[in-house]
């Protein structure tokens, strides 16, 4: 038999016990199984971009972000960081290169791949002013999260924006999984 779309009910329970930050603000219902965490960008990139769409992400950034973002009609937005500052995300960065009307999605990876940089806890909150209530969608990449020795500071966790982000995982690399292809989407239900 076909399994569900978007994952066993028992797989999607145990994520939200298990697999998610805490404080865990989701329900089953609001995560979906996919085929590894690109599988999950890919669905979203799919779902929320129009053609022309701006989606920032952090520069330098893993090469398959801009690649993917243009498959799906995007335009990828390279905001730069520099190892002068420890290539720290400025909102002041993000309030420039958003262009309203535009600008649909920030991606976020942290730790972020290739400079294996940490947003600290007052990045994070720079990025969250720059975001909080705009028509623009975050996206989390938490992949290497289960990698770090310390705990990262997450957005993924802040429920004032919870209707607008979205979070990438993977069994992959926190569990040295890759052969499983196993990774989950979660966020909004509808």
């Amino acid at each position: 038999h076909y399994t569900p779309n978007a994952g066993l009910p028992m797989l999607r329970e145990a994520i939200s016990k298990y697999g998610l930050p805490e404080p865990n603000q989701y329900a089953p219902n609001e995560i979906m199984v996919t085929i590894g965490a690109m599988n999950a960008l890919s669905l979203l990139m799919l779902i929320l971009l129009e053609p022309g769409d701006h989606v920032m992400i952090q520069d330098p950034q893993w090469l398959n972000y801009a690649a993917q973002i243009e498959y799906c009609g995007g335009v990828a937005v390279k905001l730069p960081t520099n190892p002068e500052d420890g290539f720290a995300l400025k909102a002041q960065t993000i309030r420039d290169h958003y262009v309203p009307g535009k600008t649909k999605i920030l991606l976020i990876n942290s730790p972020n791949n290739p400079t294996g940089v940490v947003l600290n806890g007052e990045s994070i909150a720079r990025v969250k002013a720059a975001v909080l209530g705009k028509p623009i969608f975050v996206i989390c990449d938490n992949v290497y999260q289960g990698l770090s020795a310390e705990k990262c500071p997450d957005l993924s966790v802040d429920p004032e924006l919870k209707e607008q982000l979205f979070l990438c995982q993977s069994f992959s690399k926190p569990y040295a999984m890759t052969g499983w292809r196993i990774g989950y989407l979660v966020g909004p239900a509808d």
